[in-house]
């Protein structure tokens, strides 16, 4: 058993003297009837993990076609002579479209996450170097919503992480683009690089997360994000109310 514990493996079963099967021996054969339930147990859950995710797979698979020929209706009609209030439906069956399809992406990316299927890479990561770039990225669109950057981000200093860069691009990505999808309306995005605590700090002046829109389309994203940083030895610390969200990206 100590062998086992220490190995992180269930113990090998015992030798049972049939003939004899005095008390020790009822013992042994309680303890590799125990050895084998376990296992058994084991088994069932490492297939029908594999049925999840295979599942969930061919299901965002399977989405897209309907998905493409809804767009492709919404685009004829478009094209049409319809009233005001008609474009405007169009126009939010034409998000709702495009948010299922984040979702079945989202949904995806974290069941290929979990199965192995993207491997961690650990490397001594310059954290103020990637935010940078991950920033200038995002600028576009920050620009293209009209959102306010106000941004702190040393070129001079900077720490580091033992973390996997597109990992850990991977997790801003998905920050900045909750506060795209969720609080855009705030036109403010904070994004702080805090060498002394060796933390990230990203903050926005959206409705927070208890709004029903962020509670209902971030929850994927994060759970992501949550993921990848709970392998790299990192949390993400949230702070949230009906003025704003800020999130402090640092060492667990």
């Amino acid at each position: 058993m100590s062998s086992s514990a220490k190995n992180n493996s269930f113990p090998k079963p015992i030798s049972v003297q049939a003939d004899r099967m005095d008390e020790i021996d009822q013992l042994g054969s309680s303890f590799n009837w125990m050895i084998q339930q376990l296992e058994d147990s084991r088994k069932r859950e490492y297939e029908e993990e594999l049925l999840r995710h295979r599942l969930i797979a061919n299901l965002s698979h399977d989405l897209r076609t309907p998905l493409t020929i809804l767009r492709g209706h919404v685009t004829r009609l478009n094209k049409e002579s319809i009233s005001l209030e008609g474009q405007n439906s169009l126009t939010e069956i034409n998000h709702t479209i495009t948010r299922v399809g984040d979702l079945m992406d989202d949904l995806f990316s974290y069941t290929l996450l979990t199965s192995g299927k993207h491997p961690f890479q650990s490397t001594s990561t310059d954290i103020g170097r990637l935010v940078r770039a991950s920033v200038a990225a995002w600028y576009p669109l920050f620009e293209e919503k009209e959102i306010q950057l106000d941004v702190d981000l040393p070129t001079e200093e900077t720490f580091y992480w033992e973390a996997d860069p597109k990992w850990m691009t991977r997790v801003l990505d998905n920050l900045f683009q909750n506060i795209i999808r969720h609080a855009a309306e705030g036109k403010y995005i904070n994004i702080v690089v805090d060498v002394e605590k060796e933390q990230i700090i990203i903050a926005d002046r959206g409705p927070g997360m208890d709004n029903s829109s962020y509670e209902g389309g971030a929850g994927i994203g994060l759970s992501t994000s949550n993921y990848m940083l709970k392998k790299m030895k990192l949390k993400a610390d949230f702070t949230s109310n009906e003025n704003g969200t800020r999130v402090a990206i640092g060492r667990a």
